[in-house]
C-alpha cells in the first residue's frame, strides 16, 4: 500500500534491479504489478494505493480461503489442474480460475461493480484452442474434489466441445451418475468449486449447475448438467457433438444458425436455445434417432 500510485512508477528501475518484471496494472485498474522470474516464478508484488478497495477485497478473499478449508482445498485443485495443461499459458490459468474468484468475492461481499452490473448476454465467439484444455482441467478438478462420490461418466459437450465451431464461451460439462437420488450429493462439492445450483429448475432429474453467471460472475464460463445413467438426454447431446466433429458442412451449417440467432436474440438465452432445436432435431433424424429431444 503507498500514499501515491504514479510515483511508484519512477521505482520500475529499482524493481527491475532486484530482477522484477513490471507489468503496470496488468489487468486490474488502480494496480501496479510485479513478478520476479518469468521463466519461474517466485515473488508477486501488488501495490495500491492507499484507500483503494482491492486492497480489502484481496485480504478478505485470503482470509476466507483460510477459514473454509473446503473451499481452499477446491481452490488449490482448480489452479493444480490449469497448471497442468497451461505450463506457458499464463493468460489461459488466469481466466480458468477468475469464475471462482468471483464467486467468492460476490459470497464476501466484495465483487466489483462490472461484476455486480454484468448483463448476461449471449456471445459468440471463434472457436479458441483453449477451450478443450479448460474442459480438461475443470474435469480433472471435479473428479478429485468428488473422489467419494460415483459416477458413470464425465463428458465435455457442446460447441466447445468441436474443433473450429463458433460458440458461446462456455464449457459445457455432463456428470452421469448411477441414480438420480445420488446427484443431491454433488451439490456441495460443485458449490465449492463455484458452481451455482439452480434449485428452482423444475425438471428435477436434471440438475443443472453454473459458473460465472452475473452477479455470482462476470460472464458464465462453465455449466455442469448432473443426469442418472437412464436419462435420455445424455445419449442425444453426445451424439450430435460427434456429428458436429465428424462433419464439416453441417458444423457450417450449424455456426451460421447460431450467428444468426444472436443478432435476433442477444439478450434472451431460452430464444437462443429453443430457436436451434428443428436444426439439431433434423441432423439427428438424418442419423436415425427419433427420441424425444429434452434441453
Amino acid at each position: 500500500m503507498v500514499k501515491d500510485l504514479n510515483s511508484v512508477d519512477d521505482l520500475n528501475p529499482a524493481f527491475e534491479a532486484l530482477g522484477y518484471q513490471c507489468m503496470c496494472e496488468y489487468g486490474i485498474p488502480g494496480r501496479r504489478f510485479y513478478w520476479k522470474s518469468e521463466e519461474k516464478r517466485t515473488h508477486n508484488v501488488h501495490l495500491f494505493a492507499e484507500g483503494s478497495p482491492e486492497i480489502q477485497r484481496h485480504l478478505i478473499f485470503r482470509d476466507f480461503m483460510r477459514e473454509h478449508p473446503d473451499y481452499a482445498q477446491a481452490y488449490s485443485l482448480i489452479k493444480c489442474s490449469l497448471a497442468e495443461v497451461f505450463p506457458y499459458d499464463i493468460e489461459s490459468y488466469v481466466n480458468g480460475k477468475s469464475s471462482f474468484v468471483q464467486r467468492i468475492d460476490y459470497q464476501t461481499g466484495n465483487a466489483r461493480e462490472q461484476q455486480l452490473n454484468a448483463e448476461d448476454d449471449v456471445l459468440i465467439q471463434p472457436y479458441n484452442p483453449a477451450w478443450p484444455l479448460l474442459a480438461t482441467a475443470e474435469i480433472k478438478a471435479i473428479k478429485a474434489q468428488t473422489l467419494h462420490l460415483s459416477h458413470v461418466a464425465i463428458e465435455h459437450i457442446g460447441s466447445t466441445a468441436v474443433v473450429e465451431l463458433s460458440s458461446k464461451p462456455i464449457i459445457d460439462l455432463f456428470i452421469v451418475v448411477p441414480s438420480i437420488e445420488m446427484a443431491q450429493d454433488w451439490i456441495k462439492p460443485l458449490d465449492s468449486l463455484g458452481y451455482v445450483f439452480w434449485d428452482e429448475n423444475p425438471d428435477k432429474e436434471h440438475l443443472r449447475f453454473f459458473k460465472g453467471m452475473p452477479p455470482f460472475g462476470d460472464k458464465r464460463t462453465h455449466h455442469v448438467h448432473l443426469v442418472a445413467a437412464d436419462n435420455e438426454t445424455i445419449e442425444h447431446r453426445l451424439l450430435f457433438r460427434d456429428v458436429l466433429r465428424a462433419h464439416v458442412q453441417i458444423r457450417t451449417d450449424y455456426e451460421k444458425l447460431k450467428k444468426s440467432l444472436v443478432e435476433l436474440y442477444p439478450l434472451d438465452r431460452e430464444a437462443y436455445t429453443e430457436n436451434k432445436t428443428d436444426f439439431i432435431r433434423k441432423v439427428l433424424n438424418a442419423q436415425g434417432y427419433f427420441k424425444e429431444i429434452k434441453r
